[in-house]
């Protein structure tokens, strides 16, 4: 009886393999979608960087909307990482901790432009909720959501502050921090006098907006 020679195949990756092509897809992709926009970058157009076939990388993500919410992850982490209060911060004043981490974020995101980009604008606000970056519900995030208005409940509960909307607070203070880095980002033509103090006069402003004119500090 003639048995006939099974071909060999293509031997299966390794998982080492199959996470170093993940890294290099994501790599890539980083680049293009920061570089060329992430709406003028296609999943073909990032398989024929990685070298392979279009088909392949969906073997690895569904789209690209995947990878970019990969990046956010990553992303909201390091910068939580970067502006987290250490333990002195957060036993001493709770003004202190709102200061430290408005002058980290906006630290954060002048200093990493390509993180700006990926995170802050490729936000669409046309677009479905779970289709972009959710703060509540990202790990990094999610503690600094927590941290913040922590801190803000305990400058209201200290008389530190007149309003008496936590929410309102963050959000403002929010709305401050990116005001600051969006202003260096969206105008790069001027000619800033002093980065440094315009950031802390910024914070400092804010901060002293919200306070009770008894505790001005």
């Amino acid at each position: 009886m003639n048995l006939s020679k099974r071909k060999p195949g293509r031997p299966s990756l390794s998982a080492k393999q199959k996470d170093e092509i993940r890294e290099n897809i994501i790599q890539i992709a980083r680049e293009l979608f920061v570089n060329e926009g992430y709406e003028n970058t296609s999943m073909r157009k990032i398989a024929a960087q990685a070298g392979f076939a279009p088909t392949k990388i969906y073997y690895y993500f569904e789209n690209k909307k995947q990878i970019l919410k990969h990046f956010w992850t990553d992303i909201s982490m390091d910068m939580w990482a970067y502006s987290q209060p250490d333990a002195t911060l957060l036993a001493g004043p709770p003004l202190n901790i709102i200061r430290h981490i408005m002058r980290s974020s906006v630290e954060y995101w002048i200093n990493n432009p390509k993180n700006y980009h990926l995170l802050i604008e490729t936000q669409d606000i046309n677009a479905a909720p779970e289709d972009n970056f959710d703060i509540y519900n990202s790990a990094g995030t999610r503690e600094y959501v927590e941290t913040m208005m922590g801190a803000v409940s305990q400058c209201m509960q200290q008389g530190i502050f007149e309003e008496d909307n936590v929410l309102f607070i963050c959000q403002l203070i929010t709305v401050s921090i990116y005001g600051i880095y969006g202003g260096f980002y969206s105008m790069p033509s001027v000619a800033w006098v002093d980065k440094e103090r315009l950031i802390t006069h910024s914070i400092e402003n804010t901060l002293r907006g919200l306070q009770n004119n008894n505790n001005i500090s």
